[in-house]
């Protein structure tokens, strides 16, 4: 090898050797303030400790910048939010600002998060956000995720929030939760998202009940009107 071709030859290899430092430098520093959250948290109680991971989530996420799994961790720190809403301050509605945009670029990196669908489900329904069809991105959690045993008791809670269920695709998605939720006898699952849901959701829970199996109807709460 010649003096030329030497020098070049060592020059290219430095090249890539300070690139995978740069790249090693990058994973590390991502994975310092990484909160290590295990799946969409999928009741009050958990959703609230996530929260409170919520900078460390997001200092990871930004480091990491185009990983999606990082995007993913930190939109479930918002997770809080479909339990409990928000007040009307400049923080408040700052924070749902960022929930969403969290999401966007969540599922913008990540489409095959299940759960992130649900909680852009969730969300969007409940704050009615602007430009967002909230069955559509329920539907998406479906398609990507159809059989994460995690899922279904809040994909039930969010659907039974919706002030109309008319989309028959949908609808069949849901049976199948039921089905699945009934069969496993979770029925703290069903009677929660029961006591939460709209009218519309009321009906369409006690009406599939009554297809799948009618004796399970005496497990569901009174009628109250939601609070």
């Amino acid at each position: 090898m010649n003096a030329p071709s030497h020098i070049t030859f060592r020059l290219v290899a430095l090249t890539f050797a300070v690139l995978l430092g740069l790249q090693c430098v990058w994973l590390l520093l991502a994975e310092f303030p990484l909160p290590n959250l295990v799946g969409l948290p999928t009741e009050g109680q958990t959703a609230a400790g996530a929260a409170e991971k919520r900078g460390d989530a997001t200092w990871a996420a930004s480091i990491g910048s185009v990983r999606g799994d990082l995007w993913i961790q930190c939109a479930f720190t918002y997770a809080d939010l479909l339990w409990d809403a928000p007040g009307t301050d400049p923080d408040s509605t700052q924070s749902l600002e960022h929930a969403r945009a969290t999401l966007d670029r969540a599922i913008d990196y990540a489409p095959h998060q299940s759960g992130a669908w649900v909680l852009l489900a969730g969300l969007a329904s409940r704050f009615h956000w602007p430009n967002l069809d909230a069955a559509e991105a329920l539907k998406m959690s479906y398609y990507t995720g159809p059989s994460e045993e995690a899922l279904p008791a809040l994909r039930l809670l969010v659907a039974a929030r919706f002030q109309s269920l008319d989309d028959t695709e949908l609808q069949e998605l849901i049976r199948r939760d039921l089905r699945l939720l009934l069969a496993e006898q979770n029925t703290l699952a069903i009677v929660d998202a029961y006591r939460d849901a709209s009218p519309a959701g009321r009906s369409f829970v006690k009406a599939t009940i009554a297809d799948i199996d009618p004796s399970s109807l005496g497990f569901l709460p009174p009628d109250a009107p939601k609070q």
